[in-house]
C-alpha cells in the first residue's frame, strides 16, 4: 500500500571461522533486500566485530530475526545483547528464532517424509525413524525443544557435535535416513555424503518458508 516503509531487517547467524558467511545466506539476504525495498543486514556470531546494521525508526522498526535452529545460548545469551545494542540506535522488533516457527517445523516434518528410505529385505524390521543431526544441546529448555521436535516431525533428534567431523575425514557413516539440522553449510555438512550434507537454505522447501514468511513482514 503507498506511504507503508518497510521495516529494515538484520538476520543473525552463526557463521563460519573468522565471521565468513555462507553464500546461501548471503543470497536470501540480497533477495530480501530486493524485494522489500529496505535495507537488510547480515550479523556472523563468529566475527570478531560486530557489522554496521541498519536503524529502525518509529514508524518502521529494526527488525531481528535470529536465524538459528535451537534454542542454544545464542539464542538466550547473545540475541538479548544485540537487541540492546541495536537499541541505542534506534526502535528494534525481534522475532522468535527460526527454529521455533511452526512453518518451519510443518517444512521439516514433510521433508524428512520425503527421503528415500532404503530397500529393506522381507522380513526385515520396519524402517527406524529417520535422524535428526543437531548440535549438542543441553539443559531443560534443549530437552524439551528437542522432545517437541520429535513429536512434530516423527524423526528422532541424534546429537552430532559439529565440531568433531573433519571435511577431509571419511564422510559420516549414517545407518538410517538423515536429515541435518543446518541452516547453512557448516563443519557438520562439509563431512555428510553429498546427498546428504545440503545444508536446509539451499534447498527450495526450506528457503521459501524463510523468504514469504520475511518478505511478507511490514
Amino acid at each position: 500500500m503507498p506511504g507503508i516503509i518497510a521495516s529494515p531487517l538484520l538476520l543473525v547467524v552463526h557463521g563460519r571461522a573468522g565471521g565468513a558467511i555462507p553464500a546461501e545466506l548471503q543470497a536470501l539476504a540480497r533477495e530480501l533486500e530486493a524485494g522489500r525495498g529496505a535495507a537488510v543486514g547480515l550479523e556472523a556470531l563468529t566475527a570478531g566485530e560486530p557489522p554496521a546494521v541498519p536503524c529502525g525508526s518509529a514508524a518502521a522498526p529494526l527488525v531481528l530475526v535470529p536465524l538459528f535452529l535451537l534454542p542454544g545460548s545464542h539464542v538466550r545469551r547473545d540475541m538479548p545483547r544485540i537487541a540492546e545494542r541495536c537499541r541505542r540506535r534506534g526502535p528494534v522488533r525481534r522475532l522468535p528464532f527460526l527454529g521455533a516457527w511452526p512453518t518451519w517445523q510443518r517444512a521439516l516434518a514433510a521433508e524428512l517424509a520425503a527421503l528415500p528410505a532404503p530397500v529393506q529385505p522381507a522380513g526385515a524390521p520396519a524402517q527406524p525413524a529417520p535422524w535428526l543431526l543437531h548440535h549438542p544441546l543441553e539443559g531443560p529448555l534443549g530437552v524439551a525443544f528437542l522432545a517437541h521436535l520429535e513429536a512434530a516431525t516423527g524423526a528422532r533428534c541424534h546429537a552430532t557435535p559439529y565440531s568433531a567431523p573433519n571435511s577431509e575425514d571419511a564422510p559420516l557413516s549414517l545407518p538410517r535416513p538423515a536429515l541435518p539440522l543446518a541452516l547453512a553449510a557448516n563443519r557438520l555438512t562439509d563431512a555428510l555424503p553429498p546427498s546428504l550434507g545440503l545444508p536446509l537454505l539451499q534447498r527450495p522447501r526450506f528457503r521459501a518458508v524463510v523468504l514469504e514468511a520475511l518478505m511478507a513482514l511490514p
